[in-house]
Order: C-alpha cells, then sequence, then structure tokens
C-alpha cells in the first residue's frame, strides 16, 4: 500500500511539474494549424467532413501504393496527389489541423534545386509552400507559392492525380472482388475526369478543376510555369467534385453533417456542443482538452439517408457502427442528448427481421457495422449491415433508458415500442445460446468476428492458461449491460402502464445479478472471471472487462471494494490509463490491440463506474491520469488506443501505430469523465437534477457548467474543491426543476 500511495504521490508531482512547463511554453501543441514548435512529423494526417475523409503524407500528398486517399461511400475517390517544383520533392516544415478537424495546413519549402549539369538553380528554402486542404461538398486544395529570396525566381509546379477507385476493404487487404470498368483518365478543358464504372452499377467520378488553368496538361498531371518577383505571392486552387451515381437512396455527393463554422468553434472553446451544456474550469489545459474532444466529435459526427449518427473513427471506421456509436451517445449525454434520439432512430431503421447466418442476423438484433461500397452492394463481405455484436442490442436499450431521463418524457419510448419489444425478445430467444444463464455469443459466418464484445479483436479473450476462450463466450461487462437495460425498461414500462412487464423485467435483472455475482467471482483472484467459455470453465486472466461492470450496478456491494483496488495495481493501471489486460498474464502484450494496450474509453467508463459506486479518489487518479496523457498527444486528442507500457518506461504514451485518430469514444472519455466527476445525475420525469458525490480532480480547483438541459428546463451549476471536498451552488435556473445535492 506504502508503493502505491509513494507512486500516487510522484504521478502528481510529475503532472504539476509538466503543466506548469506547458503553460511556461516550453511545451507546445499544434493548434487550429498555427503551431509554435514542430514537435515531430506525424506519419499522416486525416481529416473528415461529413461522409468524406482524406488522409495523406506530411506533406499532403497520397502516395500510390498505400492506403492513403480521398474517401467517399467506402470507395477510394483518389489514390494519388503530389506537388512537385521543378521535378523536386518539397521539404516538410508543417502539418496542422484547421477548423476543428475539417481542414489541415502543410508547410513547406524547396530543396537545392540544380540543372542537368549541377549547377545551382535555387538555393534551398528560398521559396515558402503552403498547402490548405479543406473538405466540405466537395475537398479544395489551396496552394499558396511565395518567393523569399530578393531576386526573380522562375520554376514549375507539378500536380498529379489519379484514382484506382478500390474499395474500403480491398485497400485494408482483403481479396479483390468483382471489378467493373476503369477509364482512361480525360481532360475537358482545364477539368480532370478520373471515372469507375462499378460492378455494382454505381457510376463514381472524381473530376478535378483547376483555377486558374493549368499551363501544361499531360496523362493525370497538369504543370503551372511560375515567375516570381522578390517576396511576390501566387495562388491557384484545385477542387475535387464527386459523384456516385446510381447510389439508390444514398446521397450521390458528399454531404456535410454542419461544417465547423465560427459559431461552432467559439462554443467548443467554451466547452459546448451545438448550443448544449458548456463547461469551463480553472484549467486552460483542461479546457484545450475538452475543446479537442467536443470538435472531433462535431467532425465525426455524419448523415447516410440523411440520419445523424457518430462515425466510429478516421482513418477506417467512417462509418455506422452500433456499439461505438451507441457508447458515444452514452458518453455525450448530459452534452447532446438529441444525438441519442438520432442513434436510436436509425439502427431501429437497420434492426435484425430474420435469421441470416452470413451476416450473424437474428430477429430483434442491432446491427455491428453497416459499409455502402461495391464489395457490400454486391454482397462480397457481410457488411450490408454485418449483426456481429453481442452487446449493440443492449447498449440500444440503455441508451434510450438515459434519454428519457434526461428529456423527462415516454416520447421515443413509444415511438420505438416495438423495437424495444424486438430487443428484449432478443435477448431472451438468442442471447443466450447455451442456456447456462449468460447473455454469450458465437459467430455463425464464416466471415464473421470469433469474438463479439467491445474487445472484438480475434485473440482479445484468453484463459488463464494463455490458450484462446472458445465460443460461445460470455463476458461480465455484457451481464452488467443487460443487468442495466432490463432495470432501465422496467422503469419505462411501469411509467408506461405496463406493470406486470415491469415486475418481470426487475425479476430478470435479479436473478443475473444474483448469478453473475455466484459464478463469475473467482475467490482466488478475488476478481471477477474475464469470461465463461464453452465447456463452462471460467478464465481467471485479470482484465478490464470486469472493472467496466462498475457503472452498470451489477456487481455486489461486497466486491467493489476488491474490484476497484485490483484495477489500481501496477499490472493494471499504467500511470496513463488501465491496461485491457494485466502486464502479468500469460497473453499480455503491450503492443496488441485488447491484450494489454490502454484504451481510454475502457478506462474513461471504468473510473466513471469508481465514480458511481463511491470510489472518488481512485477515479480521479484514473481521471488525472487520462489527462496527463492527452497532454502529451497532438492537437491534445486522445487516440483510440495507446500501448500498455508503464508510465515509468517514457515521459509520454507510446503510440499504437494504426490507432484511430480521431475515434468517437476516446473523444467522449473525458467528457464523459467529467460529468461523473461533478455526479450529474437526471431524474426528468420529476424535473430533478441529482449531484451526487460531487469530486474533482486535483487538476481542477473549479468548474462552471452552464445550460444543463432536463426535462426541457436549463441549470446553471458552480463546482469547487474546499481541502477534501468539493462543494456545489446553484447558480441559475429556468423552469420548474429541482436541484438535489447529495454528498
Amino acid at each position: 500500500m506504502a508503493k502505491i500511495e509513494q507512486r500516487a504521490k510522484h504521478e502528481q508531482q510529475t503532472e504539476q511539474q509538466t503543466e506548469q512547463q506547458m503553460e511556461n511554453g516550453t511545451h507546445r501543441i499544434l493548434q487550429q494549424g498555427h503551431p509554435s514548435v514542430t514537435v515531430r512529423e506525424p506519419d499522416s494526417m486525416a481529416i473528415k467532413q461529413g461522409n468524406m475523409f482524406l488522409t495523406c503524407t506530411q506533406g499532403g500528398n497520397i502516395l500510390r501504393g498505400t492506403d492513403l486517399g480521398l474517401y467517399f461511400h467506402d470507395m477510394r475517390y483518389l489514390s494519388e496527389q503530389s506537388l512537385q517544383i521543378d521535378d523536386q520533392q518539397p521539404v516538410y516544415l508543417f502539418a496542422g489541423l484547421v477548423s476543428g478537424g475539417g481542414g489541415a495546413t502543410y508547410q513547406l519549402t524547396n530543396p537545392d534545386i540544380h540543372d542537368q549539369d549541377g549547377v545551382a538553380l535555387i538555393r534551398k528554402d528560398s521559396i515558402g509552400i503552403r498547402r490548405d486542404k479543406m473538405l466540405g461538398n466537395e475537398y479544395t486544395e489551396t496552394i499558396t507559392v511565395e518567393n523569399y529570396r530578393e531576386r526573380r525566381l522562375d520554376f514549375s509546379l507539378r500536380l498529379c492525380y489519379d484514382a484506382d477507385f478500390e474499395d474500403m476493404f480491398v485497400v485494408r487487404g482483403a481479396k479483390p472482388g468483382k471489378r467493373g470498368t476503369l477509364h482512361p483518365p480525360a481532360w475537358d478543358g482545364n477539368a480532370l475526369s478520373l471515372r469507375y464504372d462499378g460492378a455494382d452499377g454505381h457510376m463514381r467520378q472524381t473530376t478535378m478543376h483547376f483555377i486558374p488553368a493549368p499551363d501544361h496538361l499531360e496523362g493525370t498531371h497538369c504543370t503551372y510555369h511560375i515567375s516570381l518577383a522578390p517576396r511576390e505571392t501566387w495562388h491557384c486552387q484545385a477542387v475535387a467534385e464527386l459523384l456516385d451515381v446510381n447510389a439508390g437512396d444514398l446521397e450521390a455527393t458528399p454531404t456535410t453533417f454542419e461544417a465547423v463554422s465560427k459559431e461552432v468553434l467559439e462554443h467548443a472553446e467554451h466547452g459546448a456542443l451545438n448550443g448544449g451544456m458548456s463547461i469551463v474550469t480553472d484549467n486552460p489545459l483542461f479546457n484545450n482538452i475538452l475543446t479537442r474532444s467536443l470538435l472531433d466529435l462535431h467532425v465525426l459526427a455524419m448523415r447516410q439517408l440523411g440520419q445523424p449518427f457518430y462515425a466510429a473513427g478516421i482513418p477506417w471506421f467512417v462509418a455506422l457502427f452500433g456499439r461505438d456509436s451507441l457508447v458515444t451517445t452514452i458518453q455525450m449525454a448530459a452534452f447532446q442528448p438529441r444525438m441519442a434520439e438520432n442513434t436510436l432512430r436509425v439502427l431501429s431503421s437497420h434492426q435484425g427481421t430474420k435469421v441470416d447466418h452470413y451476416r450473424d442476423e437474428e430477429p430483434g438484433k442491432i446491427l455491428h457495422e453497416l459499409r455502402v461500397g461495391e464489395m457490400a452492394n454486391l454482397g462480397e463481405v457481410p457488411q450490408t449491415p454485418y449483426y456481429g455484436t453481442v452487446d449493440a442490442t443492449i447498449l440500444f436499450l440503455i441508451v434510450l433508458g438515459i434519454y428519457s431521463n434526461w428529456v423527462g418524457n415516454l416520447d421515443l419510448f413509444a415511438e420505438l415500442r416495438d423495437n424495444v419489444e424486438r430487443a428484449l425478445n432478443w435477448i431472451e430467444q438468442y442471447g443466450d445460446s447455451d442456456g447456462d444463464g449468460f447473455i454469450d455469443y458465437k459467430t455463425h459466418s464464416e466471415k464473421g468476428l470469433r469474438n463479439q464484445g467491445w474487445k472484438d479483436s480475434g485473440n482479445a479473450i484468453v484463459m488463464h492458461d494463455g490458450t484462446l476462450a472458445e465460443p460461445p463466450i460470455a463476458l461480465p461487462e455484457v451481464q452488467g449491460y443487460t443487468y442495466l437495460a432490463w432495470v432501465m425498461m422496467a422503469d419505462l414500462y411501469r411509467r408506461a402502464g405496463n406493470a406486470e412487464r415491469a415486475d418481470r423485467l426487475l425479476r430478470q435483472a435479479g436473478d443475473l445479478r444474483q448469478r453473475f455475482n455466484e459464478h463469475f467471482w473467482v475467490s482466488p483472484i478475488q476478481y471477477f472471471a474475464l469470461c465463461r467459455q464453452a465447456d463452462g470453465r471460467y478464465s481467471h486472466s485479470i482484465a478490464s472487462n470486469a472493472a467496466q461492470a462498475l457503472w452498470t450496478g451489477i456487481i455486489a456491494e461486497e466486491h467493489v471494494a476488491d474490484v476497484v483496488a485490483r484495477v489500481m495495481q501496477e499490472d493494471m493501471f499504467t500511470g496513463w490509463g488501465i491496461r485491457t489486460l494485466s502486464a502479468n498474464d500469460r497473453s499480455y502484450n503491450p503492443l496488441d490491440y485488447q491484450v494489454g494496450s490502454v484504451w481510454p474509453h475502457d478506462t474513461a467508463l471504468i473510473a466513471g463506474g469508481m465514480y458511481a459506486t463511491g470510489h472518488p479518489e481512485e477515479a480521479g487518479r484514473v481521471f488525472s491520469a487520462l489527462l496527463h496523457a492527452a497532454f502529451r498527444f497532438e492537437h491534445f486528442r486522445l487516440p483510440e488506443t495507446f500501448c500498455g507500457y508503464d508510465r515509468s518506461y517514457a515521459d509520454q504514451p507510446v503510440r499504437y501505430p494504426v490507432a484511430c485518430s480521431p475515434q468517437a469514444w476516446a473523444a467522449g472519455a473525458v467528457p464523459y469523465l467529467i460529468q461523473m466527476a461533478l455526479g450529474l445525475q437526471p431524474d426528468g420525469f420529476h424535473k430533478r437534477l441529482r449531484v451526487v458525490r460531487p469530486s474533482l480532480p486535483d487538476r481542477l480547483q473549479w468548474v462552471t457548467v452552464r445550460n444543463v438541459r432536463l426535462a426541457e428546463c436549463s441549470v446553471d451549476l458552480h463546482f469547487e474543491r474546499v481541502n477534501d471536498a468539493t462543494l456545489a451552488t446553484v447558480l441559475h435556473k429556468e423552469g420548474d426543476v429541482t436541484i438535489s445535492v447529495e454528498y
């Protein structure tokens, strides 16, 4: 215990030193495209707006033979984009985000340029080249070139483009399926047309427009001959228009969710998203992290068939994912409850209606993933949609319960009543495939996922002897989700006048809670099992899954303290976050996706459970650790995951090489944790906002929260840490709302 306390004290001292260094300017971040210091060259940068996204190199190029590109509807619409000056590759100086993530700026300069005889023509660093990329209904790149020398400079600027129109799955390594006709590039005036007639009947086209017209056109290249006087600048624009003709109900052209306007930027900088709840604190670093989180979530919002939701992550998960979208709406419930309403509607429109083993579909089941590219349209992949998730159906019910308690009415419950019934029936009829009393999963598809909880990589769920767990597999957090879903639905059914249904759901919830604590608890390790596999054996591996169940209420009170203490031990808590698997486990690998890495959303849900169960000290340490990790990532952005190395290993978290960034539930981690730290619990049906055991982490002295929306009412609150307590004060309220502060 003394060792743990000593480590906590060291972490606090290190955090204070680092924050002071940052505030003094010795650490700088790239913010809105105007950095003071370039720390390192990022390998690539991704930007997104609406249903289009772009990934390119640190110099702003899309290179052939890589996974970089401009994507729309799960297809690559540009597979090459490059810029050369006198046939030379410019030198990278800086890359940074602008407009919150829907655009980026790249600053370059020239290398030494010689003629064929080796005579120097232009000395290095003589020319400034700025590339401003912006996504919207089109993709626009503005190129600005400036002469820094005291003499006239003459040179050429060549732009190269191409499009292979490959499906997202092929880009990521899948074997190509049936293909249509890729047309040769064609010029019409100063417009370059790149066209593909897909095997799925879609005509896809990228048309490049250049302003002013290039001086020379050849193949997929265009060249400008530039002559600049000293300090003179020159500009051009390249605009890409994308088309998906015969797309059926899908949009034929890219559509923005809402542009990242000046108003959106200002709201995010004040801790609000689209006019929702706002949070400002005394810590400018925390404010920056929260701003980045909210801007990323705004950029990740998208529409398909006119229906809005949070895409899972950039670059490879710009799509509808049941689990990811639902977890993010849980995290953002206090900030933007209407997004939960939208997400529930879009998911209900795809709810399973039949048994289809290829897609792991069953009646009442909520989808895992929906894709709309060529391979999906041809049925070559099951994501049309694919239903291989054990928890999305259950989370669907939880989100409905949380949303209803914020808005204080049963309108959406009544609207989705049939969907709710079908989801509950799925849990009872299909959720427990082997009849052991626990909700489990097993794929029936030849292309299905072996693991179907949130840890869905093939090696994620292991037995303590190092072998892979065999399906059907029951996970502890899924039992927790089910318990909470039944409790929440019982409340809504009772309010709707169906007491019999409510009582039955409560009995099911109580029985599951009792069985879970009896069978999943492993006395020798004083912790819950990672899973129950096909033969009935339980894995004694220590993993984050069981601790994530804290926030659901399924864990018996006598076990809560043991669970909290166990994940705070050094083999689980890295000082940056909580590992997915213990460092002492035979399967542990800090570099692997879900058997040792740290996932911010997982860590946040666990810390949220600590707050909810009355363990604010441990929750505060975890919250501070996650904030400290965010300080050290570019743009104050928490990625999807990072490696599970201990904080003593390096002075910053070690990157996971292919993590999505931004990613929805990683962006939602900090907004969720500040909501939990403040103890905000809605009771909209009684127009009552409960503030339960508020406890600010050490890095925050005060927090002001404005426009907490509850059942058409609004509340402003102020929280301040005084000694070891966090005091809450009501600043203002509108409407007939009651605020109860419970310590």
